[in-house]
């Protein structure tokens, strides 16, 4: 297993949630591929700490799906299948949607110029794909639309749900094609939002996951047909 290169454990988090966001990040930044196994001991030694708190951090992300535990075999990071990973991207549609068309009518002035804002820089930048692959792990976007409307439900399902599809997007084959395929409909859920126009900015918030970041499933789709 390969060590990322990090920091000591903050003293200003609990244990058991540093190994959590430690692995979070290494799995889902692209740093622990999929398929990686998982070394207990290595871990232990890497951040710091006993094995309780690793065997804690692996089980949470093993219920996100992000980590596969063998028992009496292996733990590794979880390989990407092309069939969750549209199971995922059409959940989170599903959910955005319905957020999206739900919160546009109670955005406040502050968000619409936050949304305004972001428009404006996915209009004129010369990286869309650097610029997409941050809005869509940044509060920016649709984190915004969690935020106001303050469904903790809700939020609990996209923070369970979204690491795992963004894990897809920074190991893909290709690191373009479902980035370049999302930008038009997340502007069109921008702009629609800015307008108050709930029906077509939900729809493009959906059609953001299925027909832009749903991509990503045919790229898996193909490689592993490749790969047999």
């Amino acid at each position: 297993m390969p060590v990322p290169v990090m920091n000591s454990v903050s003293p200003r988090r609990l244990i058991r949630d540093e190994v959590f966001l430690r692995l979070l990040d290494a799995i889902v930044g692209g740093d622990l591929l999929p398929g990686e196994q998982l070394v207990d001991s290595e871990i232990e030694q890497w951040i710091g700490v006993s094995r309780t708190p690793v065997r804690e951090a692996l089980n949470q992300l093993a219920a996100m799906g992000l980590v596969e535990i063998l028992p009496q075999k292996q733990t590794r990071v979880t390989p990407v299948d092309p069939k969750r990973l549209q199971g995922l991207i059409e959940t989170l549609a599903t959910l955005f949607r319905s957020v999206v068309r739900d919160t546009t009518p109670l955005l406040t002035e502050s968000d619409i110029a936050s949304l305004s804002a972001t428009l404006a820089t996915l209009s004129n930048s010369s990286d869309i794909t650097g610029i997409l692959r941050d809005q869509l792990v940044s509060d920016a976007v649709m984190n915004l639309y969690l935020r106001r409307l303050d469904n903790k439900t809700i939020a609990r399902l996209a923070t369970r749900h979204v690491p795992e599809v963004r894990r897809a997007l920074n190991v893909a084959p290709s690191s373009t094609t479902a980035f370049e395929s999302a930008i038009p409909h997340l502007e069109k859920m921008i702009t629609a939002s800015i307008e108050n126009d709930a029906r077509a900015a939900s729809e493009a918030a959906s059609a953001f996951w299925t027909e832009g970041i749903g991509k990503l499933v045919d790229e898996f789709r193909t490689q592993a047909g490749g790969s047999n």
